[in-house]
């Protein structure tokens, strides 16, 4: 009866492929478990609206009749205008709303005016005065469309506003610092795709108060643009394409790490001595002449040369054959080039 032979593995290799077989059967394992047990639930986030706040705004410094400063027609915002010379301001605000699609825009708009004073103490701004009032009235408009437009022009009247902060000053004798901010407050608000948009937005000119003069200034033609999204959940299908290459994975895996687990090992160790051997006999067939007794030559007939091409040269030279005999008990290559009772010898030890 013939008996079975067990394959034979190296160690390295028995080792080496026991890790990717535990790693492949972990991995694919892992994969598996999450594509069937796993709803593959997955939020994402999508843009469903854009919308670009454009606020400007222009005025005109009416003078009053003096002797000093005439009416400039053409404005010069560099320019600062002489307080107690100032009779009105008209100030025109120009607001732009402007979507990236068509939507019901419901707004209001209004202007606020608001009086601020400050004190400084010690290097600490102490406010005293925050008053506030309606310019305008709040505005309620609909359109329907992606454009919302604004334009109010007020004629702003201050002497009374500064008549009364420089008699506090006076009177009270403290220097104050104020300044008389104009607000348009906006909101708009829509529903894109149910979901509700509310916009508020509040520009601002500022004019300043109680100072021999006086200049206006703002964030002019300024322009915003906000994004408005959506999130949504996403059920992806079980890729069956994906459960199958696992099973697939995990059969390959047990499969090789059962045959490697079972598997004999062996440690095949390069021979370097036997390459050696063999190269030479390979590179030198035709100049070597094996024999089967080994040589028993008088120690001081016997060169020793330090490397096979020493003896290769001696047979050139010498024009004779290089004897070759392989000592199996102690894993020695002879190798002898005899002239008379000379003998070069070169020995090849494993």
């Amino acid at each position: 009866m013939r008996t079975k032979q067990k394959n034979k593995i190296r160690k390295s290799t028995k080792y080496i492929g026991s890790f990717i077989s535990i790693l492949l059967l972990i991995t694919s394992f892992i994969s598996l478990l999450k594509n069937i047990s796993n709803e593959n639930v997955k939020t994402r986030t999508r843009e469903i609206y854009n919308y670009t706040n454009k606020f400007s705004y222009d005025y005109n410094v009416n003078i009053i009749d003096n002797k000093y400063i005439k009416q400039n027609e053409e404005k010069d915002e560099s320019i600062a205008y002489v307080t107690d010379l100032i009779d009105t301001t008209d100030l025109t605000l120009n607001y732009q709303y402007i979507a990236d699609k068509d939507a019901n825009l419901k707004y209001t708009y209004s202007v606020i005016g608001r009086m601020q004073a400050v004190y400084t103490k010690d290097g600490e701004e102490q406010k005293i005065i925050d008053e506030q009032e309606t310019i305008l009235d709040e505005q309620t408009k609909e359109v329907s469309g992606r454009e919302i437009n604004i334009n109010e022009t007020l004629n702003l009247d201050l002497k009374d506003k500064n008549q009364l902060l420089e008699d506090f000053e006076q009177e009270l004798g403290m220097s104050i610092t104020a300044k008389y901010d104009v607000i348009l407050k906006v909101n708009v608000q829509t529903n894109v795709e149910e979901n509700q948009i509310d916009v508020n937005y509040e520009p601002v000119v500022k004019i300043n108060l109680a100072e021999k003069t006086t200049k206006i200034t703002g964030e002019n033609n300024k322009e915003e643009k906000q994004f408005i999204s959506d999130e949504y959940s996403v059920n992806g299908a079980k890729n069956i394409f994906v459960v199958i290459l696992d099973i697939i994975l995990i059969i390959m895996s047990v499969t090789i790490l059962r045959y490697i687990l079972r598997a004999r090992t062996t440690n095949r160790v390069k021979n370097e001595f036997r390459q050696e051997l063999n190269r030479i006999l390979k590179l030198c067939q035709d100049k070597i002449v094996q024999i089967s007794t080994k040589p028993h030559d008088l120690p001081e007939n016997v060169v020793h040369v330090k490397d096979f091409g020493e003896i290769f040269k001696v047979s050139e030279e010498l024009f004779k054959p290089i004897l070759y005999y392989f000592d199996n008990e102690k894993q020695e290559a002879w190798f002898s080039v005899m002239t008379g009772n000379t003998t070069y010898r070169y020995i090849l030890k494993g």
